[in-house]
């Protein structure tokens, strides 16, 4: 093929478009479609409406609502209303079509329409029964990015194949590149077929990911970073196939690449960095989706595992990305690795007078009493190491499942034990506060004595104020 075959083919498009356009039948044909599509979404939108109006009316709507929100039913109705415009557009159209014959009239572009509404109920019904598990929001982004384009190029090439022929419009030199021609084919493989590729594969992932979650046994993380690498394996085939259609000239290519790859190199060194990091991630399987770790004395949940970055969900709900090489290179404390049990501990301070074995029974009891504290390991209660001031430090040691939970539990823990301290006549201790003057500051300082605040000594009450700056405060325990 040559250029000017290229160019043929598209002037051989335009001329028949044009003509197609200009014949009456087929501007009939036209306007009856565009309303076959206008009513036919109208009534189904009509339908939908007129059920969710009687449902939320009937005085068992709310037990029908909760039935229709959960397992099978919920799908089965997700199902009718996406398959409601299209089965309603097949109905119309076919009978506008008899009714059209039975006139004498052409009906060519009514069957090509009931074709359209068939492959967009069919693609219905399969992207509903791949993301009716998923989340409204995702299955959304999987519809907007994924099928509707993939439907309105399906419909394009049915159209462009009354126009021309596709075989020959798909060998075509478009451009060239490389000392190569390229041709339509190729360029719409390398191109649009790459992304629908990628598209799906993602899809594919996401479906995967929440159907073992949800009706599997099989730890949702392994899973995940699993399915991550297989993703991305079969990604780089789809690159690989539609770089390879392009069939450029292996020198040429080799040339060109060779030279940019050194500037490439030191420029994209940190990218590459962490895409090498991250691949040694995924295959050692050292961190993976679901694990809680510390980073910068904040814990979080580890969201996403790319081959660049990793996201950290902090327990504020704060998103944290992560460069894969800090992962790799450095450090960092997982709760999640082989066991996501976790010990944690509280420590109280106690006056000598108490019986330390009573005090102890009581924090096990405290510890015990807890549904979210582990029994096995079992809470334990240690004295600390060393006497002083009047006071005995205890160290609760407790077990928690789940890391994250750590904060709120120990909260309870203390609650819990301020409660029992008072029940059993324990008594805690808590600092004091000395205030001391600074004598060297000078003679007109006022040295207070501590003294309580119900005094109605009116010579305190007229006592000069001293410079905050001057008091040196300590604390003590009693």
């Amino acid at each position: 093929m040559t250029d000017e075959s290229s160019g043929e083919q598209v002037t051989v498009i335009v001329d028949r478009a044009l003509v197609f356009l200009s014949r009456g039948e087929v501007v009939e044909q036209l306007v009856v479609l565009l309303l076959v599509l206008i009513v036919s979404r109208i009534m189904s939108r009509a339908l939908w409406w007129t059920i969710d109006l009687g449902r939320k009316r009937l005085p068992s709507s709310a037990r029908l609502a909760r039935l229709l929100e959960t397992g099978v039913s919920s799908r089965l109705l997700d199902l009718v209303r996406a398959g409601s415009a299209p089965t309603i557009g097949i109905v119309l159209a076919t009978v506008t079509k008899r009714e059209l014959e039975a006139a004498g009239r052409v009906t060519g572009l009514l069957e090509e329409l009931i074709g359209v509404f068939v492959v967009l109920l069919a693609g219905e019904i399969v992207m509903t029964g791949l993301t009716g598990g998923l989340e409204p929001a995702e299955g959304r982004r999987h519809r907007r990015r994924f099928f509707k384009p993939l439907i309105a190029i399906i419909v394009g090439l049915m159209i462009l194949n009354h126009l021309a022929d596709l075989g020959r419009l798909a060998s075509a030199p478009a451009v060239e590149a490389f000392g190569s021609p390229l041709s339509v084919g190729a360029l719409f493989v390398a191109t649009l077929g790459i992304w629908f590729w990628t598209d799906a594969i993602n899809l594919m992932n996401t479906v995967v990911v929440d159907f073992v979650s949800k009706h599997t046994s099989f730890n949702d993380g392994s899973a995940e970073a699993t399915l991550l690498l297989v993703r991305y394996g079969l990604i780089l085939m789809g690159i690989t196939y539609g770089v390879g259609q392009l069939q450029l000239d292996a020198s040429t290519v080799a040339a060109i690449t060779g030279g940019l790859s050194v500037g490439i190199g030191f420029g994209m060194r940190e990218v590459l960095g962490n895409f090498i990091s991250g691949s040694f991630l995924l295959f050692e399987r050292s961190l993976r989706p679901g694990d809680i770790v510390e980073m910068d004395e904040q814990i979080g949940t580890v969201e996403r595992l790319t081959v660049r970055s990793t996201t950290v969900r902090t327990i504020d709900n704060e998103e944290i990305v992560v460069p894969n090489q800090r992962f790799f290179t450095q450090s960092f404390k997982t709760f999640t690795g082989t066991d996501e049990k976790v010990r944690f501990n509280v420590v109280v301070m106690a006056n000598c007078d108490n019986d330390v074995e009573h005090v102890r029974g009581v924090l096990h009891r405290v510890a015990s009493s807890h549904p979210e504290i582990l029994d096995d390991p079992r809470p334990d209660a240690w004295v600390e190491d060393g006497f002083g001031n009047n006071i005995v430090s205890y160290r609760l040691n407790m077990w928690s499942a789940s890391p994250l939970a750590i904060p709120r539990l120990r909260s309870d823990v203390v609650r819990l034990v301020w409660i029992a301290f008072q029940d059993a006549g324990i008594a805690l201790v808590f600092p004091d506060m000395k205030v001391h003057s600074n004598a060297s500051a000078g003679e007109h300082l006022w040295s207070p004595s501590i003294t309580p605040h119900s005094s109605t000594d009116g010579a305190n009450a007229s006592a000069p104020q001293s410079n905050p700056q001057d008091l040196q405060v300590s604390r003590a325990t009693s």
